[in-house]
């Protein structure tokens, strides 16, 4: 016998080969194994199959393959796929959720392998399936564990458990992080409390811990305490522990989190504080107003509401305070005119000064008191304004001049004497002899010369009293000499300047009268000298805070457009144009009062202002106009010199650093720039194109100066934004706006109801209406959008209840949303109520969001879809495939339909590259179970071709123009 005759001999003929197979694979214990025909019927079964997946051998045997799938699965055909895959390939592997005969699934590992002969001709298949299911639940509780660590982490939190019994104590990682702890310095027993509670806060968690462990398990332990840091720092955590049975010890183990709360804590206890300063303040300010003996009341502006009245106010017109809701409820106040005439509301000094935003008074006015007695007072009112130039509060004093009234009569006959009496008393009194030698001097004279009466007596009146004029030159003439010599009374023509020894100036007003003895001759003069410095001073001071910023020192913005209109007015008087006008706006401002409170910004306003200031001529104009904001008029300067102005105060704003906190923070400025060269014809144009400018520069990127010009294109832009907001504006009180539909027809031949969108359109345009892309980009970007989408929500909703027979007949309505509008929880409020609310069924609302809009806040536009399925209302994502990631939104966003956007659709018929585009958006829409709808629809051939590839809808010119939604629209 050959050697080759051996070796045949050894190999097993075809059938004992199989029953060779069949036995080893009835050992395998973990693999489940078993053979199909061609067809993917099963035609053996071991008996790790029968374990696995619960299915005997006779019941398997004979049955399809697909009996081993979910049902999703065999619904999406997966069984055919595999065996097709096995087949084209020579093997499938995959690892998924099977069935077992139980319904149960488990997770398992698949192997699928084709059977051929030696001709290559398919005898059937092999399965080999292991069971990961406990592999995979390993993984995911892994996977848990992870994301509860980052959790908790964000949070700020860690984790301990504490066996009360033996002491021991197990900190998380967190919590040692946190308090910057390495495992084991604290140590495992419960004496490391000792080292991280604060000695203040130890006596009240020591007492609730214990009363914890007294009612253990029923006692959670919950509180707030300091814990010290390694570093030595304290440190603020809100602590919370549950007690848990241990059920490998056989007792009950105290397990806690602790969260850091030590921001939230400083920030509390600062509000606390603020609040109390606050409220110091008002108590102060109600104090000081009940001491004065005037009556005192405080308006609220515009409306007029009172909102103080001081216990003078009090007694004059009854208790409790008056709680007046407006100015036209004046009349309750009962005043009337000197003629006894009652004052209207409206005439009240109080209710002028809010009305007109000016001061109003009235000399005498009569007011009924409680007790019904009538009594005299001069009432004076003005609105107090903030630092922007805005009046929000309103004051009226009330003086008493009953007694004045009085002595007015008894005075008359009188009056001469009266007045040359009352100055003497209360003022300087000079009196000379024929040759204007000092005779006498009151108190008030000596104090106010310097010289004493003894001292002056005989000296020339013209070296005691040394007068000048209010700029300090020498007085023209000697009041005492002009009226000797004229023998008649002088009196000073404006404030004169009253040089004392010792070198004290005083502001004063000066009179001089001839003395006469009684047979009429001459024996001398007097001088009278009023001292009006405190008064000239408070008058410069009051000018000083009416034209000035409180806090900063700078023009404020009355007396900046004074000036402004100045300069204008100049600029037109020349032909030499060279004056420019600097409108700033801080970059990153709030960033500092949200972080360090107001008082820190306006500290830093108060030092960039004065570092601005060293950059800024004498002759030209600095002002802040609003809160962060800042204006400067350069003049006589080119428009290169203002430009290098505007430079060197962005670069100061650059380099400027304001310390707050332990903190550095750096600001910018964005700087608009216009040449005063008859751009503007008043102060309200010229910061409204300086502005203009400035709000540019920002959108340009901030921290950069924009110079603009007339015509400049942003400029056109801006001002073209501004007139089609106003129109907006307009359209809405004017009821100008209204509603167009456009139908969308179903292309899979089957008849549908009703189904359209609707459009907003503006009336009053000159070819007809105004279509939306005109005007709504600019209500896109002045943020009135949301009022616009519920203006049409509102009115959508109203016509349709009003056609009940029309809604019969209607399938689906859609309504388009904004971007902002998605993203406002008012907006999603309203439109659940007024949907919940309304007698069309929600099933009939479609709304229509765009790709863009969904991706600027995908979290709220999630809410808003989710909030409004539920009640049964779909959703339809407009202009899809213009953004970057419109497949990857649309797996996130659950919307029902999918509008391909026109300029595909427009294209496909020229573009092989367009058409694709739709067929693939079509096809990944259908897999994602989403209805599709092509828009700008305006032939027959592309018709055509959008039912060919399968689109479910169509919407064009071709198929229905849009038209006024009244009439309603027929099917």
């Amino acid at each position: 016998m050959s050697t080759s005759d051996s070796k045949h001999d050894i190999v097993p003929v075809p059938h004992e080969a199989a029953e060779l197979f069949r036995l080893m694979a009835e050992e395998i214990e973990e693999c489940a194994i078993f053979l199909m025909d061609p067809h993917g019927v099963i035609t053996t079964w071991n008996r790790a199959a029968e374990v696995m997946k619960g299915y005997l051998a006779h019941e398997a045997v004979g049955q399809y393959l697909g009996i081993l799938y979910t049902p999703e699965d065999v619904a999406r055909d997966r069984p055919a796929h595999n065996l097709r895959e096995a087949a084209k390939h020579g093997y499938y592997r995959e690892e998924t959720w099977r069935k077992k005969k139980d319904g149960s699934l488990f997770f398992a590992h698949v192997a699928l392998t084709a059977l051929r002969d030696d001709g290559g001709q398919l005898l059937g298949f092999s399965k080999v399936t292991l069971d990961l299911t406990p592999h995979k639940m390993l993984e995911q509780c892994l996977d848990e564990k992870e994301e509860t660590q980052r959790i908790m982490e964000a949070a700020k939190a860690g984790t301990w458990k504490w066996q009360v019994g033996n002491g021991h104590i197990e900190f998380s990682p967190a919590f040692l992080g946190m308090l910057g702890y390495q495992e084991h310095e604290l140590g495992q027993q419960d004496d490391a409390w000792d080292k991280l509670v604060h000695p203040d806060d130890a006596p009240g968690w020591g007492a609730q811990l214990a009363a914890v462990r007294q009612q253990c398990p029923a006692l959670p332990l919950a509180c707030e305490l300091r814990l010290r840091r390694k570093d030595g720092a304290w440190r603020w955590f809100y602590m919370r522990a549950e007690w848990r049975w241990n059920e490998r010890d056989r007792a009950f183990l105290l397990m806690g989190v602790n969260v850091d709360i030590h921001d939230r804590k400083l920030l509390s206890q600062e509000s606390e504080a603020l609040a109390l300063q606050i409220q110091t303040e008002r108590n102060r300010f109600a104090a000081i107003l009940d001491q004065m003996p005037v009556s005192v009341v405080l308006a609220e502006v515009p409306g007029g509401a009172v909102l103080y009245q001081n216990q003078v106010s009090q007694r004059l017109f009854g208790t409790p305070p008056l709680a007046l809701p407006s100015y036209r409820d004046y009349a309750q106040f009962q005043l009337a005119d000197a003629d006894g005439r009652p004052l209207p509301a409206h005439e009240h000094p109080l209710a002028r000064a809010i009305a007109q935003d000016a001061p109003a008074s009235a000399e005498q006015v009569l007011a009924r008191q409680a007790d019904g007695a009538l009594a005299h007072f001069s009432v004076s009112a003005a609105p107090v304004h903030d630092d922007d130039g805005v009046a929000r509060v309103a004051v009226s004093v009330m003086h008493d001049i009953e007694a004045q009234t009085r002595l007015r009569k008894l005075l008359e006959a009188e009056k001469e004497r009266a007045q040359v009496t009352l100055k003497a008393i209360t003022n300087g009194v000079v009196t000379t002899d024929l040759d204007g030698l000092v005779d006498s001097m009151n108190a008030a004279a000596e104090r106010m010369t310097g010289w004493s009466e003894a001292q002056a007596r005989g000296q020339a009146v013209g070296a005691v009293v040394e007068l000048r004029d209010a700029d300090g030159a020498a007085a023209p003439d000697n009041p005492i000499a002009l009226c000797l010599r004229e023998n008649r009374a002088v009196s000073s023509p404006g404030h004169a300047l009253l040089l004392a020894r010792g070198g004290r100036r005083y502001s004063v007003e000066h009179a001089s009268a001839p003395l006469h003895l009684a047979d009429g001759r001459p024996d001398g003069a007097v001088l009278v000298l009023h001292d009006v410095t405190e008064a000239r001073g408070l008058l410069d001071s009051l000018s000083h805070q009416a034209t000035h910023d409180a806090l900063t020192g700078l023009v404020n913005r009355r007396e900046f457009s004074v000036r402004l209109q100045r300069a204008l007015d100049r600029n037109k008087e020349t032909a030499e144009k060279n004056s420019a006008l600097l409108y700033m706006d801080l970059d990153q401002f709030k960033i500092i009062n949200d972080t360090c409170g107001h008082g820190a910004g306006d500290e830093l306003l108060r030092q960039l202002a004065y570092a601005y200031g060293q950059h800024v001529r004498e002759r030209d104009t600095l002002a802040r106009i609003g809160g962060d904001e800042f204006a400067l008029i350069v003049e006589h300067c080119t428009e290169a010199e203002a430009m290098r102005v505007a430079d060197k105060l962005l670069e100061t704003t650059r380099a400027f650093r304001y310390v707050c906190k332990e903190r550095s923070f750096q600001l910018g400025v964005s700087i608009g720039l216009i040449p005063i060269d008859g751009v503007a014809d008043s102060v309200e144009e010229a910061l409204r194109l300086a502005d203009h400018a400035c709000y540019i520069a920002k959108e340009s990127g901030r921290n950069r100066v924009l110079i603009q010009k007339s015509g400049d294109v942003e400029m056109v832009q801006r001002r073209n934004d501004m007139y089609w907001t106003t129109r907006v504006g307009d359209a809405f009180r004017a009821d100008q706006l209204e509603l167009f539909y456009q139908p969308i027809e179903a292309l899979g031949g089957a008849a549908r109801g009703l189904h359209y969108e609707i459009l907003l359109r503006m009336k009053n345009g000159s070819a007809g209406p105004i279509l939306p892309g005109t005007f709504l980009p600019s209500a896109e970007r002045y943020d009135i959008m949301p009022s616009i989408d519920r203006w049409v929500l509102d009115h959508s909703l109203a016509w349709l209840e009003q056609h009940p027979q029309h809604v019969a007949e209607l399938e689906l309505c859609s309504i388009n949303l904004s971007q902002r509008t998605l993203a406002d929880p008012a907006f999603r409020q309203y439109a659940v109520a007024r949907i919940g609310s309304s007698s069309l069924p929600p099933q009939k609302l479609c709304f229509e969001i765009t790709e863009t809009g969904a991706a600027a806040n995908l979290h709220k536009t999630l809410s808003f879809i989710n909030e409004l399925k539920a009640l049964g209302c779909s959703f339809a994502l407009d202009d899809f495939g213009t953004g970057m990631a419109s497949f990857a939104y649309l797996k996130q966003l659950p919307v029902d339909y999918v509008k391909i956007d026109g300029s595909f659709i427009q294209a496909m018929g020229c573009s092989q590259v367009d058409f694709e585009m739709v067929r693939f958006t079509n096809e990944i829409s259908h897999l994602m179970g989403r209805r599709t709808i092509a828009e700008f629809v305006s032939n027959q051939d592309t018709l055509q071709q959008l039912k060919a590839i399968g689109v479910d809808f169509a919407q064009g010119f071709l198929l229905g123009k849009p038209r006024p939604l009244a009439p309603a629209p027929r099917a």
